[in-house]
């Protein structure tokens, strides 16, 4: 107790020197553990791409790919049309086990694939089998229940209006970490009365059944760069495009490498630059503090307790630094999580509260590795002085 008094006296005397090595300890902190804790984020995100899709394969307007991407990952919202009879003969392709159409519908601003509108995603629950993966009510969803993404702000049981009709919030779906999140999901025969509905006719045409996107699976024994073929041989329509969504994951993937490779350079640089300065401020501090330590050897006090006293002034604003960095961070990245996610274009899911506090813990552990590292040399000098040359020597 007497060398933590001691360690915050000290600090409270000397200031200047106390403020930079709290900074120091706090700016490496921040950078540590909010590059981790972005890359990690985003790694969540794009791992459990293919899962949260339930595809293996994606037939869009070939013009729009770039359109339905950004309501997939940004969440931005579209309005993407092509004829119903699509999907009849992609389930006729060979090696292909199912489809699932999509209809994507944007309720403010009409305007193909313009940004400001709130996005509704129409799915079909007889054949669905990708809301299902994130939602238990999505099969028995009525025309009159809409789904809610997470981060769409809806809570279950509210009341929501899309074109001239009110909805109830069944459910609020887990987090996807795509665009998905701030989506509305409601069924093909909800969907059908507004596209079939005379009040939109100037929009849809009076006109049902309309589709967005196809989500494929293939046949588990077809190997799917045939299946590909096979599917677009079988729609034989350069308006429509299939991709894999296994290399639409690459393509993350890769981007995800370069977020990653950055991220351990930035980290690199921020603990090195920290350790050289604190280094060197440890050690500029025991010499002069050579005399002080030099006086309390020879009255008896033990080196043991003076290395806990010395200690204890940088544990103390090592630990401060770290919490406060760990703090910014939570304020950044938990309020601005959604406009992250959306500013990104990539599938960015929030990591769990125990792996944060993983990824903290290896923070922390990087950071009494540095002071490890700066009071060495300190370490060294004073269990290896005798009492008699610290006392001679003057600052």
């Amino acid at each position: 107790m007497h060398e933590h008094r001691y360690a915050l006296q000290v600090i409270s005397h000397q200031k200047f020197r106390s403020i930079i090595v709290f900074l120091l300890v706090f700016i490496t902190t921040a950078c540590v553990f909010g590059n981790s804790l972005f890359t990690s984020n985003l790694q969540a995100g794009t791992e459990k791409l293919r899962g949260r899709i339930s595809a293996d394969l994606m037939v869009v307007p070939a013009e729009y790919m770039d359109s339905a991407k950004d309501m997939l990952f940004r969440g931005t919202a579209c309005t993407l049309l092509f004829p119903s009879d699509v999907a009849a003969h992609a389930a006729d392709a060979e090696g292909i086990a199912a489809v699932s159409p999509q209809l994507y519908l944007e309720t403010l601003a009409f305007s193909c694939c313009t940004a400001g509108g709130l996005q509704i995603v129409a799915y079909d629950p007889k054949t669905d089998f990708s809301v299902r993966q994130w939602s238990r009510k999505s099969t028995e969803l009525r025309a009159d229940e809409v789904l809610a993404g997470h981060a769409g702000g809806f809570t279950k049981g509210a009341s929501v209006d899309l074109f001239g009709k009110t909805y109830t919030v069944a459910e609020v779906l887990e987090e996807t970490g795509m665009g998905y999140d701030q989506s509305l999901f409601l069924t093909y025969e909800a969907a059908n009365a507004i596209t079939g509905s005379a009040d939109y006719a100037y929009m849809f045409g009076e006109r049902q059944d309309l589709i967005s996107m196809l989500l494929v699976k293939a046949d588990a024994q077809t190997d799917l760069s045939a299946a590909e073929k096979a599917l677009a041989s079988q729609l034989h329509s350069d308006a429509l495009s299939v991709y894999a969504v296994d290399e639409i994951a690459d393509e993350l993937s890769r981007q995800l490498r370069t977020f990653a490779g950055f991220g351990r350079i930035l980290n690199l640089f921020s603990v090195l630059l920290a350790g050289v300065a604190l280094f060197a401020l440890v050690t500029l501090t025991f010499h002069q503090r050579r005399s002080t330590a030099g006086s309390m050897l020879s009255v008896g006090i033990r080196k043991s307790t003076i290395l806990r006293m010395f200690l204890a002034e940088y544990l103390w604003l090592f630990l401060a630094g770290t919490i406060a960095g760990f703090v910014l961070v939570g304020i950044v990245f938990l309020p601005l999580h959604d406009v992250i996610k959306t500013a990104l274009g990539m599938p960015y899911k929030l990591l769990s509260f125990a792996d944060a506090c993983r990824i903290s813990f290896k923070t922390a552990a990087v950071n009494l590795l540095m002071l490890a590292v700066a009071f060495s040399y300190t370490f060294v000098r004073i269990m290896k002085t005798e009492p008699a040359l610290l006392t001679g020597e003057t600052t």
